[in-house]
């Protein structure tokens, strides 16, 4: 792993064989839950973070990793901020929180996209007494079909799936002509109606630098202190 900070999974504590054999109420220990958060952040805003701390208080998972991309295949568009500029704001972000940590595996890459099935598979060979979740929107869901080894990813990983705005979930009859019937339960049990809907995107943060508004309003002191002593987002 090249980078990961403020774990907090804390070792459970051992117990007895004598104390588990007259004990038949204790709970069957379970791994701890690493939800993997990818995007290209940038930069990183509150919905970002809101969602990621919802995750974790409705105990959907008990860490969230993020993981700023170093080339998306689906933002070949625009020009991302420098990897290392991307880095640095999920770090100043995620400070406050002790659930959150961040990797740079996918910005040490040095050439091609950042594939998620590349990345959940090391991740899940690093973490190896985690359950591994990626983290998604319902219009990722929506589109799941169109990425890279798309059928090994759903077939192998598990996943939580939040809404997001105007995107109505898929039915099982779309997900089944696409993954079979089994993968397809498999992704709708995944989708979490109860977490938070958050109408934000980096675009709108990006536009109002580029006019010289304060991005407080949709991203932490840290980052926009960042932000303004890097100059990012301006108008050329």
């Amino acid at each position: 792993m090249n980078e990961r900070l403020h774990s907090t999974a804390a070792a459970p504590a051992a117990v007895p064989d004598e104390a588990v054999r007259h004990s038949p109420d204790l709970p069957v220990a379970r791994a701890p839950r690493l939800a993997v958060f990818g995007g290209s952040f940038d930069p990183i805003h509150n919905g970002h973070l809101a969602l990621a701390e919802a995750v974790v208080k409705a105990g959907v998972a008990d860490e969230v990793l993020f993981v700023p991309a170093r080339r998306p295949p689906h933002k070949q568009d625009r020009d991302l901020s420098e990897g290392f500029h991307r880095l640095e704001m999920v770090r100043r972000a995620i400070e406050p929180y002790p659930a959150f940590s961040v990797s740079d595996i996918e910005l040490e890459r040095q050439e091609g996209f950042s594939y998620t099935f590349d990345t959940l598979t090391v991740l899940k060979q690093v973490f190896t007494e985690h359950e591994v979740l990626f983290l998604m929107g319902m219009d990722s869901l929506r589109d799941l079909h169109r990425w890279h080894r798309a059928g090994e990813l759903v077939q192998h990983f598990g996943f939580i799936v939040y809404p997001r705005p105007g995107v109505a979930c898929p039915s099982l009859a779309e997900l089944s002509d696409r993954f079979g019937s089994r993968n397809a339960r498999k992704l709708l049990a995944a989708v979490r109606a109860d977490l938070p809907t958050y109408d934000l995107s980096a675009t709108r943060v990006r536009e109002a630098c580029a006019r010289g508004a304060d991005p407080a309003h949709y991203c932490p002191d840290a980052v926009c202190r960042y932000i303004a002593s890097q100059r990012l987002y301006r108008a050329q």
